[in-house]
């Protein structure tokens, strides 16, 4: 399942539950902090789901590694124990999956 949205900010409540990750080919936020309202729509199509946010890499100026979320006034930034770097809100495609239960 697909959900578009015109910019991932409004789609986070919880941005310390949130990270990025991002490897030689592609960025993604990954995490459970999403809105109640987003996270409970989630729910009641895919009981156990898993989601994930590409993020396109073009402009993207960080380099490959882990980084945690926050955000700060209106604005977010990717952190590591050694940089912040500013992560523009952008239109995106959130991709939802189902975990099977173990």
């Amino acid at each position: 399942m697909q959900l578009e949205a015109d910019g991932f900010y409004k789609l986070i409540n919880t941005w310390a539950e949130m990270q990025l990750v991002v490897t030689e080919d592609s960025a993604t936020i990954i995490g459970y902090g999403y809105t109640y309202e987003i996270a409970g729509a989630f729910t009641i199509l895919v009981f156990d789901w898993e989601a994930s946010i590409p993020i396109a890499k073009e402009g993207l100026n960080i380099p490959e590694g882990s980084y945690d979320l926050s955000r700060m006034g209106d604005k977010v930034h990717a952190c590591s124990s050694e940089k912040a770097y500013f992560l523009p809100d952008r239109p995106v495609t959130v991709e939802v999956v189902s975990v099977p239960e173990e």
